[in-house]
């Protein structure tokens, strides 16, 4: 059984609440880097199945033209995190932090620095809830510009993933985006499921 994707409602809720904490770090840490006020939407999460063919993603970022980074993470804790911009998402950042004018190569680099940011927070917010640690490999530029299904076709990812936990974080001010997708293992789901259990047999 899928032990993300199996969650009953209570559950559901206690993991919306873990990740709005973890996410609430990052919205805190984009908003010191760019010195603006960060919005982020509720969590919202969807199973995912690695199928042979493709990987499944949200339906609303379905053929999009964007530019997306990758970071893995690694330990008991396993999965994949995703940070999708809008097609001119580095551009719109650049512009953000006050790098207009860069050169490509520069802009890419300031969109690894966000994303190794993001996801930081994100996952070690998640981890210390779970009791458990992670590392990190480098981040990198997953989908230059094309469309999200088809960058996620072409990967090799060889353990089942349980689910996806997606938020977007805004920076009304500046028109400014992106959607963070946190992918977990089924191989590692347990230790979130036994988290969960153990905040709600607090309650």
């Amino acid at each position: 059984m899928d032990a993300l994707a199996a969650l009953n409602e209570d559950q559901r809720d206690a993991l919306q609440e873990l990740m709005n904490i973890a996410m609430g770090q990052a919205a805190e840490r984009l908003a010191l880097l760019t010195d603006t006020i960060v919005t982020l939407s509720v969590p919202f999460i969807h199973p995912l199945v690695h199928q042979r063919e493709n990987l499944s993603v949200p339906d609303h970022l379905r053929g999009q033209s964007m530019m997306v980074t990758r970071q893995s993470f690694l330990g008991q804790l396993r999965g994949e995190v995703f940070v999708c911009f809008g097609a001119m998402g580095a551009d719109e950042l650049a512009e953000l932090m006050g790098y207009e004018g860069r050169a490509p190569t520069q802009q890419e680099e300031l969109m690894l620095d966000v994303t190794n940011i993001l996801s930081g927070a994100c996952i070690n917010g998640l981890a210390r809830q779970v009791a458990t640690q992670v590392s990190y490999d480098a981040p990198s530029i997953l989908i230059g510009s094309q469309g999200l299904e088809g960058g996620l076709g072409h990967l090799n990812l060889t353990e089942h993933l349980a689910m996806v936990l997606e938020i977007r974080f805004e920076v009304l001010a500046h028109q400014f985006s992106c959607d963070l997708l946190i992918c977990i293992t089924e191989r590692t789901a347990g230790i979130v499921v036994r988290a969960i259990d153990r905040m709600l047999e607090g309650l």
